[in-house]
């Protein structure tokens, strides 16, 4: 796979909006990120919880967000798309290793058990579960464990550039 190897890299100028749709370059890519942009809002790890007040573990990421496309970050099936009162619409995706958790959306544009190749549009965001405003909870589950997200995919990225 070495030399033909695409990573997603998102382009500045013009070009950027076609970039919103879930279009055919984008099926090149081996690891993506989730949104188009990446302006985190509350990071991975400990924290207070703006609607409860209380210090708890977040397992994942917040993305801000406004009715955005959401994007698998690698190839992987579908296995869960539920609801609670605390991810609202959410969607599990099962990769080779590892397990991502996209939350808070408003649509999902994929059926569990489907088979998803990565930078395929899965979702929109939207503000369902306990938010305070519209954002993409994003998490990685690895083995039995959450780690960060994005230190987990740019190792992803520099794995697959390397191999």
């Amino acid at each position: 796979m070495a030399g033909n190897s695409h990573i997603c890299r998102r382009k500045s100028g013009p070009s950027q909006q076609s970039l919103r749709r879930p279009v055919k370059a984008l099926a090149l890519c081996l690891i993506c990120l989730p949104l188009y942009s990446l302006h985190i809002t509350s990071p991975f790890g400990q924290r207070k919880h703006l609607l409860t007040g209380l210090y708890s573990f977040h397992n994942g990421i917040d993305l801000r967000a406004r009715s955005d496309t959401v994007y698998a970050v690698a190839d992987g099936r579908l296995s869960i798309v539920a609801y609670d009162r605390a991810l609202g619409i959410h969607v599990v995706i099962r990769h080779q290793g590892f397990s991502t958790v996209y939350g808070h959306l408003s649509r999902v544009l994929a059926f569990p058990g489907a088979d998803l190749s990565a930078g395929e549009a899965i979702g929109i965001t939207g503000k369902t579960g306990r938010v305070t405003a519209e954002h993409l909870h994003f998490s990685i589950r690895s083995g039995n464990r959450w780690v960060e997200p994005l230190a987990f995919i740019f190792k992803l990225i520099n794995n697959k550039y390397h191999e």
